[in-house]
């Protein structure tokens, strides 16, 4: 079309900008589909790094890398440079006074995560051309702009680490793989030097950004064995490394903790490597040379695990090391209680990548076969990708890149051979003197090429359109979970933080209503979530945030909400809070009557179901963080207050609700008849009930001051937050220290007078009851027991150092089918009555599916107290424990096992046989 200088601009290049073009405007409207519920900052970080990102225009820089945040962790405060991606907040201020127009900075920040986003596409195109071709960019552009893990963490308002951090790091690996490649070092050191200080910057924008270390550590081990010239990519590794630690270490986060820590020293060891291996492949004979690349990967190996072990860096946080060791499990309530925290299920991958998975597979094979570095690297990132993404929900997004990069690898190479094919077969070779033999060849040929083109053209459309109805399918299938359903994402602020796809001012009045109403030096005490709203949209003080920094104080905010009245607002007023917020999530479900004491007329008040995501779906995790029984306050569905927490507890006091009765609910219909008390499958009722009212009097020790509007207009959907005052002037009485560690509720383990003889064909075992904790289950199973249910069946699952499980009657007889063991029951189900009684060795605990209330006839008996069995505690139902017969048991468990699909089954049956089990009174 022209030519500038030695560069041809041919139509093949406006054809690659038209694809990135659409790439980006898809992504901008993918990313935009949320401002149909709201122009807001979404989810709760954003609003803390808005609020950085202003002090910056409006202060200056110097004055934030000097900032004590007094308004946050009260009365501490937070050193915010320190504790905060810095990265994030000067880059953003930098691009606003750059390109912001004069537009105000919130609508600036809102708009900014989906912009970034979606020129994350162009730049990721330019790295997957750079590791393949042209065609595999564009094809991994067109992917990434409708990826759903990379949506969700960019889309509009996501004013976040995520979308600049994934910007600057895939540029960085860009700028790295590029230098790589180049042949001249006058080229390849810039890059390097380029690559390496954004890869700090990002580092500074995202923590998550470490990631990044392990896939170039690892392929800078993996250059020796597969490129014969080191000397660039060593000159390059060198200035990556250096310039990337000078670049993290120059912010206060992640600074040295970076250089120091396993994400920086890895880096470091692993260029030390490939230096040592470039001087060890050229002055080694070629025929030792991979040998003595080997011995020094041994070496680099184990001096590695001398740093581990001995701990000689700077220990990171443990999400890291979770992040690297998958398997290492956390016990911290307060990590778990974070829903991004959660662990990716197998669904999950299918939902995000569905048909991608494909691809990505056909690509890592290919990159496999090659073997070549480009190859190698991406076959590194879809790796390490998926395997990171193994811990956390949030890390998906490196699933995603790695599975894009390899998908658009995997596509190219589909698409050109099935484009390519007619081409090749048509096209004689000329390379030689046509003999007889050939010319024949070369007619035949010719003549196919000329009799049927039709057939050519036909298989490149049928290609076509079978490869875009696959790429669709995820877009619209499964109905309610495809990709575009991932993009229809409400602002937290918006929905409540709830699942509802709708729009509430429930938050934003509030918080408008606490910066008007409250006094400007107020103290607002709430759970930690909601801390960056009050904050920012509030202008006042809080005791806790999303920050997190210090997890004695959120246990000391759970201790205030669970523990009783008079030992909660001691706590309360020793943190100086003026305030107390909290939030409820309820649906009308009917409108009941009742008469009013004052007039006796009869009046229709609203019956509500509580949950979906406000304080009333987040108390199991206050119990757990502040150290409490939950069994004390939560039934066994693990949802519903007892009365216990109703009463008892500061929270369910600030709950304006009250038990009204409990049914069985069926399409949103009552299905039963109300009851008074709860029992396994009833849901709660609730009416409204203010226990602490406006005008409750000055001996009152909390007055509510606010409720949202949907509370007082009872709409369909309640989003109520409700503000209390706190009465300095009442004097708490609690019993006993408020901040003392919760006693345990110890499990009743009174046995029955009736005990369970178990012949097997291994000898008899003896067990006893626990009534007390579980009497449907020891009424279940001494019924089936009486009725000669178990007479014939077998211990059919048989798990050393684990479980001995049977009860299962598709295991009677010789010629019953192995595939349907542990599949079988009584035809009933018996609701969960989970208990404290740990699974220790010994223990007879109910099998049972997924729902908690499906348990039937199949037991098992507990051979070991480790951590796999104590997993099991609060999660099935003990009813008993064997006092005679261990030794039998022990038998069981030894015997020779088969594997049938996942479950190990003994491999000769008889030899697992139950031939009775009878029930007599115990001496």
């Amino acid at each position: 079309m022209f030519r500038a200088g030695s560069f041809e601009f041919q139509t093949r290049h406006l054809l690659v900008i038209a694809v990135l073009a659409l790439a980006f405007t898809s992504a901008l409207i993918m990313r935009f589909y949320p401002v149909k519920y709201g122009f807001y900052l979404n989810e709760f970080d954003p609003y803390f790094d808005y609020r950085a990102t202003k002090y910056i225009v409006d202060n200056g820089l110097d004055a934030y890398w000097n900032w004590h945040d007094t308004m946050s962790w009260y009365p501490e405060g937070r050193d915010i440079p320190a504790t905060s991606q810095s990265g994030l907040h000067i880059t953003t201020a930098v691009l606003y006074s750059a390109f912001g127009g004069g537009s105000d900075l919130l609508d600036f920040t809102i708009v900014f995560p989906a912009v970034i986003g979606s020129l994350t596409v162009i730049v990721i195109f330019a790295l997957v051309r750079v590791l393949g071709n042209t065609s595999a960019g564009l094809f991994s552009a067109l992917l990434f702009a409708f990826s759903p893990a990379i949506i969700q963490r960019g889309n509009l308002g996501w004013f976040k680490s995520e979308p600049l951090g994934l910007f600057f790091g895939i540029l960085a690996a860009y700028l790295f793989i590029s230098a790589i490649k180049h042949k001249e070092i006058k080229y390849a050191i810039p890059k390097a030097v380029a690559g390496g200080l954004i890869l700090g910057l990002a580092n500074a924008s995202w923590g998550g950004i470490q990631y990044f270390s392990i896939p170039i550590a690892i392929f800078f081990i993996a250059l020796p064995f597969f490129r014969r010239d080191l000397t660039i990519p060593m000159y390059v590794a060198i200035a990556f490394t250096v310039f990337t630690l000078i670049s993290a270490a120059a912010f206060p986060r992640p600074g040295m903790s970076f250089v120091l820590g396993l994400p920086g020293l890895g880096m470091i060891g692993s260029t030390i490597f490939l230096v040592i291996a470039h001087f060890l492949k050229r002055f080694s004979r070629s025929q030792v040379q991979l040998r003595n690349t080997a011995f020094l990967l041994i070496a680099f190996v184990a001096a590695s695990v001398g740093v581990i072990a001995t701990e000689a860096y700077l220990s990171p946080s443990f999400r890291y090391l979770n992040a690297v060791f998958p398997f290492l499990s956390s016990q911290n309530a307060l990590v778990e209680s974070v829903a991004e925290h959660f662990t990716p299920t197998v669904a999950d991958y299918f939902v995000d990548f569905s048909v991608l998975i494909m691809f990505a597979g056909l690509g890592a094979w290919l990159a496999f076969r090659r073997r070549d570095d480009m190859s190698i690297f991406a076959l590194i990132i879809g790796i390490t990708g998926v395997y990171v993404s193994a811990t956390f929900a949030r890390l998906l997004v490196f699933a995603s890149l790695g599975i894009i990069v390899l998908a658009g690898l995997g596509l190219y190479e589909v698409t050109r051979s099935i484009m390519a094919h007619r081409q090749a077969t048509a096209t004689p070779s000329v390379t030689q003197r046509p003999t007889a033999a050939t010319r024949e060849e070369r007619r035949k040929i010719e003549f196919a090429g000329r009799g049927h083109p039709a057939s050519g053209q036909a298989v490149r459309i049928a290609y076509t359109v079978v490869i875009i109805m696959m790429l669709s399918i995820p877009m619209f299938f499964p109905s309610n979970s495809n990709w575009l359903s991932s993009a229809d994402s409400p602002a937290a602020i918006a929905n409540g933080g709830t699942g509802f796809r709708t729009q509430t001012n429930d938050w934003t009045d509030a918080l408008n209503w606490i910066e008007q109403n409250t006094e400007p030096d107020a103290v607002i005490a709430s759970w930690w979530d909601y801390g960056y709203w009050i904050t920012t949209l509030g202008n006042r003080t809080t005791l806790a945030d999303n920050a997190t920094i210090n997890s004695t104080r959120i246990e000391t905010i759970a201790k205030m909400l669970i523990s009783d009245e008079q030992a909660g607002l001691k706590i309360a007023q020793d943190l100086q809070a003026d305030y107390i917020l909290v939030y409820t999530v309820a649906q009308v479900r009917f409108l009941g009557q009742t008469n009013n004491t004052e007039t006796g007329a009869t009046e229709q008040v609203p019956i509500y179901t509580l949950g979906q995501g406000g304080d009333e779906s987040k108390k199991q995790w206050f119990m757990r963080i502040g150290g409490f029984d939950e069994s004390k306050y939560i039934e066994s569905d693990g949802f519903t207050p007892t009365p216990e927490f109703w009463n008892n507890t500061l929270l369910g006091k600030l709950f304006p609700f009250e038990p009204s009765s409990y049914v069985q609910l069926s399409d949103g219909r009552v299905a039963s008849q109300p009851q008074p008390e709860w029992e396994p499958g009833l849901t709660g009722l609730y009416t409204q009930h203010i226990k602490y009212p406006t005008d409750g009097g000055s001996d009152q020790p909390l007055h509510l001051v606010y409720a949202s509007p949907s509370f007082e207009n009872e709409e369909n959907i309640m989003f109520g937050v409700f503000i209390y005052k706190v009465n300095h002037d009442y004097v708490p009485n609690p019993q006993g220290d408020p901040y003392a560690e919760p006693e345990p509720t110890t499990a009743n383990m009174t046995t029955s007078n009736e005990i369970a003889i178990i012949n097997t064909t291994q000898g008899p075992i003896e067990i006893e009851f626990f009534p007390k904790e579980a009497p449907k289950h020891v009424d279940n199973f001494i019924k089936l027991a009486n009725e000669g249910f178990y007479d014939g069946t077998l211990f059919h699952r048989i798990v050393p150092g684990f479980v001995i499980q049977g009860g299962d009657p598709n295991t009677k007889g010789d010629d019953s089918d192995r595939s349907t063991w542990g599949q079988g029951g009584p035809g009933y189900t018996v609701n969960a009555e989970f208990n404290d009684i740990p699974h220790t060795r010994g223990i007879v605990s109910m099998a049972r599916a997924q729902d908690p209330n499906s348990a039937g006839s199949q037991f098992f008996i507990v051979l070991d107290d480790n951590e796999n069995t104590r997993a099991l505690d609060g999660k099935y139902t003990v009813f008993g424990k064997v006092i005679s017969g261990m030794d039998v048991v022990d038998k069981i468990a030894a015997l020779q096992t088969t594997m049938v699909g996942q479950t190990p089954q003994p491999a000769n049956p008889e030899e697992a046989r139950i031939i009775s089990i009878s029930i007599r009174e115990s001496k």
